[in-house]
């Protein structure tokens, strides 16, 4: 009976050697990921440009005036600012704290792996480590980030409550929670789930005392959020130009991207582990007698239920905020799902353990796509204002378009041509949705824009069409001032019929044109892969 034990223990000796060394093995892999992303994503793209430039205004109080113009808190332009007075603004320099915000990303996995199960977290590492979109987005100079590391690591000090309450262990969960919720707003509803699940825990131990407690972590971090309603409130204001409603289709391919964009088939991989999780987690929900706790089912219990309500949690948000999504806002949900999704299988099940060697062995053989998707880069405004800087007359005019463009162009550009944005706003320093929202309600916007061109072309100077203007004889439709218009006040359909109002101008006017080859030495986020034209002479259209 010795020898057998001995034999067993072996077993089990070696099967943990093989974990740690994969988890070893796709953690270094992950680290090159970074590193690909720290040398090839390149200058600031425009939402990034203008977190940095509201990040750095001369004081707090303008920070805190203007954070109605960014997505999170006061936590991440607090940091962005102490490293960029400390080690350098330069895109260069605010790489490397992108590239230390994924670093930690790992880190916090590993955290979690350890504090569930004491084991490496395979899963976890298996789905977030070699993920394109959890690399590239979680090293972008933005909040999402930053503020998945510390979701994660406010659920393993809400567990370590939960596993063994006392008022220490309290007073860290409910710390890691508001620093979690200061960094996003929507890291609120992941945290009500982290609670929900700790009080869950405690009540199938009959502890009630401490399930009031576990729920009673959030209310700190709920009460820190309150001096943001006025700048909620008055960011309602121009929100609006944004809201297009709950798009299960659009949601659905921005959450598969986030989840697998290089296999689109390893989507159903993610839905399937998350549905056994949940399995797991009822299979947990059985009342224990007071004073006993199953270790291996209590985690289940407390992973599973953190998935199910944290994923029932943030949709809540998405239908709250009706806000067209984006691949980067499923960041802290699935970094979160990943490492719930890994707590609840970490010993299931028992006859058969290796199977979660299989999950990083095929993340592994994903290297290569994922390599492919991270070497872009995330603008070639930088090229551009180089080649402006180079070519364009002072005497020139430079028209960017759309408007967002102009946050990147702005901090990119600082020669001497004069320039403007369609239609012209009177602050591009970051995201001003309230002066555009001024322009939607004129009869005629882009008047001015091209009455600059006209001045310019006639003169015998070029005119340098920056983005997406498109050059055509065919007339532009006429639309009203907002709302009058069949989609209201969204902003994307104004400003694509006013681009094309300043193209037919264009077209109809100028003599010549010359598109700028604007080479770069790897491919481009087609977010903001943008084209110059050149245009000269002038001429007045022949009549009808």
């Amino acid at each position: 009976m010795q020898i057998a034990k001995a034999g067993s223990t072996r077993r089990i000796w070696d099967r943990r050697e093989i974990e740690w060394a994969l988890g070893a093995l796709i953690t270094a892999a992950g680290l090159y990921l970074h590193w690909v992303n720290l040398r090839s994503a390149g200058a600031l793209w425009r939402d990034e440009a203008g977190v940095v430039r509201i990040a750095t205004l001369p004081t707090i109080r303008e920070i805190w005036s203007n954070l109605g113009h960014e997505s999170c808190p006061i936590l991440f332009p607090t940091l962005l600012r102490a490293w960029s007075f400390t080690v350098g603004g330069s895109d260069a320099a605010l790489r490397v704290f992108g590239f230390i915000g994924g670093l930690l990303m790992l880190g916090a996995v590993w955290l979690t792996g350890w504090l569930f199960d004491r084991s490496a977290p395979l899963i976890a590492l298996g789905l977030l480590a070699l993920n394109p979109s959890v690399v590239r987005w979680g090293d972008s100079l933005r909040a999402y980030g930053l503020a998945s590391v510390l979701m994660l690591v406010a659920l393993a000090t809400a567990w370590r409550f939960a596993r063994a309450p006392d008022r220490k262990r309290w007073l860290v969960a409910a710390l890691t929670g508001v620093i979690s919720v200061q960094c996003l707003f929507q890291n609120s509803f992941l945290l009500l789930a982290v609670c929900v699940a700790a009080a869950v825990v405690r009540i199938r131990c009959h502890d009630f005392k401490n399930a009031l407690a576990a729920i009673a972590i959030g209310v700190p971090a709920a009460m820190t959020l309150l001096p943001y309603r006025a700048i909620i409130r008055e960011a309602q204001d121009w929100s609006v130009l944004s809201q297009i409603g709950v798009r299960p289709a659009l949601i659905w391919t921005n959450l598969s991207d986030a989840m697998s964009p290089t296999v689109p088939w390893l989507c159903w991989l993610w839905i399937a582990l998350a549905l056994v999780a949940i399995a797991r987690c009822v299979k947990g929900l059985r009342v224990m007698p007071s004073g006993t706790e199953n270790a291996t089912n209590s985690v289940a219990l407390f992973a599973g239920t953190a998935l199910v309500v944290g994923l029932i949690a943030f949709f809540i948000f998405l239908w709250i905020a009706k806000m067209p999504t984006k691949v980067w806002y499923f960041l802290p949900l699935t970094t979160f799902g990943a490492v719930c999704i890994d707590a609840a299988l970490a010993n299931w099940p028992a006859r058969w353990p290796l199977w979660r060697c299989a999950v990083a062995i095929l993340a592994l053989l994903c290297l290569p796509g994922a390599r492919e998707l991270i070497s872009y880069r995330q603008t070639n405004m930088d090229l551009i204002a180089g080649v402006l800087d180079e070519r364009a007359d002072p005497h020139d005019l430079i028209v960017v378009h759309p408007w967002n463009f102009g946050v990147s162009f702005d901090r990119q550009y600082s020669g001497p041509t004069p320039w403007t944005t369609v239609p012209p706003l009177a602050d591009h320093r970051f995201h001003r949705y309230d002066l555009f929202k001024a322009k939607m309600i004129l009869e005629n916007p882009v008047q001015p824009v091209c009455d600059q061109i006209a001045t310019t072309l006639r003169a015998g100077n070029h005119v340098w069409l920056v983005g997406d203007i498109p050059l055509s004889q065919t007339p532009p439709p006429q639309i009203q001032p907002a709302p009058n218009n069949p989609w209201g006040w969204l902003d994307d359909p104004y400003s694509d019929v006013w681009g094309a109002q300043v193209g037919y101008f264009v077209a109809m006017h100028a003599t010549r044109g010359e598109v700028i080859p604007i080479p770069s030495p790897n491919s481009i986020n087609p977010l903001e892969n943008v084209q110059v034209v050149s245009v000269v002479g002038w001429q007045e259209p022949s009549a009808p």
